[in-house]
Formats: C-alpha cells, structure tokens, sequence
C-alpha cells in the first residue's frame, strides 16, 4: 500500500495535499467539536474562506453535520477517519523511522504517532484510529485477543472508533485479574470496552491481580478460572503496554522490600507484572493469574503500545516480546529508542 501511496503522491501532488486538508479538518471537527468556523480557522491556520468551502463539501457527503452548537462529526465521518487513517500515515514524514524501527528491533511492523502520547490529546485520538486500523487488517470473525491493563490501554480503546464491521464470534479476554482502585484501568473494563468498539463477545477474570501465593494456587484449580486461563494460552492476539518498573511498582503498591529490590537491581521496566533489567533479564516477577512473558511470546500477533520519552529504556528492554510482532510508540519514544541504539552502536 505505501508504494502505492506515494506513486499516486508524485502524479497527483495537489490531491495528495487537499486529502490531507480535509482529513485533518474531518479529525479536528471530531476532536473538537461541536466546533465553530473561526475556531477552525484558527486551529488549522487557513483561511475562513477555504473552511466554509471545504466544510460545506464534507457537509454535503454526510461526514460533517452543521448544527446550531458548531459542526459535528458524523458516524460515516468517524467511519472515513479510521478507514484512511493508515493511508495517510504512509504519507507522513515518520515511515523512514518506522523501517529503522522495525528493521534494529526485528518488528514485523512499526507505528509512529505524531507527537506525545503522555501529553497531547489529538495522540491519544491518533493511537485509537491506528490500532483501529491494524486490527481491521487482522481480525477474523473467530479472532481471540487478550488485552492488559493501564493508562495507555485505556486511553488506546476509549479513542478506539466503533468498528464498521460486527465481529459476532470475536471474544476478548483480560490478561490477567484486576489492581487498583481505578476501575476503569483495569484489565476486565478495558475489555469490555474493546468488545464492545469490535462487535465481538468478552469474558471477565473476576479476581485481583495481587494475591498470595496460596490464594492464587487455589484459584487457578477453580473450574472458571481454569477453563478462562486455558483461552488465554490459546489466544490469537495479545495488546499489551510497557511501563517503568519504579513507577509501575509504586502504582501496585508492591512492598519495599520489593521496591529496594527492584533499585539494587536496576530494574527499568515491567510488563506481564515481571520486572526487566537494561539487558532485558527478569529481575523480579509478581506471581499472577493471567499472561506472563513467556505465554505472551507464544501468542501469534503481538502488539506493544507505550509512548513518552521515558519509556525508551523499558522498550528496549523488553525486545524480546517483541520480536516480529507490532510496536507502536510516539515520536518522543521513537526518536529516544534510535539515539540510543546509535550510542550503544
């Protein structure tokens, strides 16, 4: 497809150029909106004139609705978004960064999102549409994925657009139980929510994620359980996040005898609730009910969201889950996981 893209790019560059007004109009309207003209003009920094004319266009075919509060977005809009999300992406200046990405990382593809994931809202809305847009590729109407927790997940699948297509038989799982008192962090809501954007079927694991050792051995003989964590070893499909091993240990209250573990052992990322050092060994593992790094390296498609600067170290650390699967970072991440591949040499 990107050949393809580009091909067109060199004999129709004013197209090119007006596809990508447009698109940008489309996405600003529905992070915005409802939105007024002017405050479009000045967001997008073109003309009233050129706003009216191409509001009016995308008014006419369904995508944009005028209405007294300012222009809103409509359902086909949405739908036109997601669609086009991934071909105009190719057209952006990061794919050079993405094949560096994915050729030192050994990724069968790389994602980078414009701006910065922990800070700026409009990445937040890219990150939803470009998973949209890779599980559109992917998905089968039998498909079965197994989704973590965190801040990043639930932000990827709240952005997520509802899926033009119903995937009746499609079933997600959580990767494992449930910490913290955000509830909407938790592995079970986040895939509920992502069953719910696909059309698709869901499964909960109602239980913590932070229990003794005793507790869990019990729980894992229990029949449900048993039968839910058979699925997941099963599973076609994991999306997962990588945090900062301090930051994520503090946030599940982990003893400090665990925390002091973790800073002697230079430990600087977590994912799986397992514990990585700089040269990728686990230095600390929780015991949990769910998926652990070595089930998750099994899993066919595996897809790796993070972004922010800070979370270069804890990327690279744990390459290898993410040996041919998807990454898809911001460019602050991208931009810190190349220097310092460069460094090491």
């Amino acid at each position: 497809m990107q050949n393809k893209i580009v091909a067109v790019e060199k004999l129709l560059p004013e197209a090119i150029e007006l596809f990508k007004v447009r698109y940008a109009l489309l996405q600003t309207i529905m992070q915005k909106g409802p939105i007024g003209r002017r405050s479009l003009t000045t967001h997008l920094a073109l003309s009233e004139r050129t706003i009216r004319g191409e509001v009016d266009k995308l008014a006419q075919n369904g995508l944009v609705a005028v209405t007294v509060q300012g222009i809103i977005i409509t359902k086909p809009g949405e739908e036109v978004l997601n669609t086009l999300y991934l071909p105009l992406h190719y057209l952006e200046a990061l794919t050079r960064q993405e094949e560096e990405l994915k050729e030192k990382l050994g990724l069968k593809r790389a994602i980078i999102l414009k701006g910065n994931l922990e800070q700026d809202e409009e990445t937040k809305t890219s990150l939803g549409f470009a998973v949209s847009s890779l599980l559109e590729e992917m998905l089968t109407a039998h498909t079965t994925i197994a989704i973590t927790g965190g801040t990043t997940m639930a932000n990827m699948v709240h952005y997520m657009p509802k899926s033009q297509q119903h995937y009746e038989n499609l079933h997600v799982l959580p990767a494992r139980g449930s910490v913290g008192q955000r509830v909407e962090l938790h592995a079970n809501t986040i895939a509920v929510e992502l069953a719910n954007k696909l059309g698709g079927m869901y499964e909960i694991l109602t239980i913590p994620d932070n229990l003794s050792h005793q507790s869990i051995s019990l729980i894992k003989n229990e029949p449900q359980i048993e039968k839910l964590l058979q699925k997941l070893g099963k599973t076609d499909m994991i999306i997962f996040g990588i945090g900062n091993a301090l930051k994520m240990a503090k946030h599940r209250k982990e003893p400090q005898e665990v925390l002091n573990l973790l800073e002697q052992k230079t430990a600087v990322a977590e994912a799986f609730r397992h514990y990585f050092n700089a040269e990728g060994q686990v230095v600390y593992a929780s015991e949990v009910i769910g998926v652990a790094p070595d089930m998750a390296k099994k899993i066919p498609i595996r897809i790796a969201v993070a972004g922010g600067k800070s979370k270069a170290e804890a990327i690279l650390a744990t390459r290898s889950l993410l040996q041919e699967g998807y990454l898809i970072v911001d460019e602050d991440a991208a931009t810190a996981i190349l220097n310092h591949l460069a460094v090491k040499g």
